[in-house]
């Protein structure tokens, strides 16, 4: 049986389908704004996310895209005014069976994204309730926390400890953060862009996170540990 006592997930990518509203948004803003940017598509967009280029948090999506830095500033604060209510966005299919199957198995659940509370909570809508609260970390609760940090803060707070923890994500930042923090990853290939190394076990669908969780011994063992910058 596993040793994993706590999982958090990242959001987007991983428990929300959202990638293509957020290059809507971001079509939007560049003809808002005049910027006749040519704004990527899905597939070239996960190109971008797979040579390692900062796409996270919203306000470096949009220089991702092409947007320079004082309209990516502006569009990331109208972001936050307005996703949540025009671009509606869908959990993945079987997240809800997996978080319950989790939680039978009496692992708890938690949340540590870049993105705002309100955007993931409507999204996710009763699946929020599934999270524990202790465990659950925002842009909106942490605004300059590093996900590193965001991490270390839920198991300072939870009491979890760090070889009890798996941090599933789907870049390579999130990787970095889960080494940073001396916890367990699980990469969502499925997700924004995320490349293996085998270095790290990875899930190509939600539906094999239950199985990676509760029986892959590729998710108990230690993580290697890099030097980050």
């Amino acid at each position: 049986m596993t040793d994993i006592r706590l999982v958090l997930f990242d959001v987007d990518g991983v428990l929300l389908d959202s990638l293509a509203q957020h290059l809507k948004i971001c079509e939007d803003k560049n003809r808002e704004y005049g910027l006749g940017l040519r704004i990527p598509s899905v597939p070239e967009f996960r190109k971008i996310a797979l040579d390692g280029i900062k796409i996270s948090p919203m306000e470096d999506f949009f220089r991702a895209v092409g947007f320079p830095p004082e309209f990516a500033q502006k569009a990331d604060a109208q972001y936050r005014e307005v996703f949540v209510r025009d671009y509606p966005v869908n959990v993945f299919p079987g997240v809800s069976e997996m978080l319950r199957e989790l939680l039978a198995h009496g692992i708890a659940l938690g949340i540590v994204t870049s993105n705002v509370r309100e955007n993931i909570k409507r999204a996710l809508g009763p699946n929020m309730f599934l999270f524990r609260t202790d465990c659950v970390v925002t842009k909106s609760d942490a605004e300059h926390t590093s996900k590193a940090d965001a991490i270390k803060l839920v198991l300072s707070r939870s009491m979890f400890q760090a070889d009890q923890t798996m941090y599933i994500g789907d870049q390579l930042s999130d990787l970095h953060a889960a080494r940073s923090a001396g916890v367990k990853f699980l990469g969502a290939v499925y997700g924004w862009g995320i490349k293996p190394d085998g270095s790290f076990p990875i899930v190509h669908n939600v539906t094999e996170i239950r199985n990676h969780v509760l029986t892959d011994s590729n998710c108990t063992g230690d993580i290697p540990r890099v030097a980050l910058g």
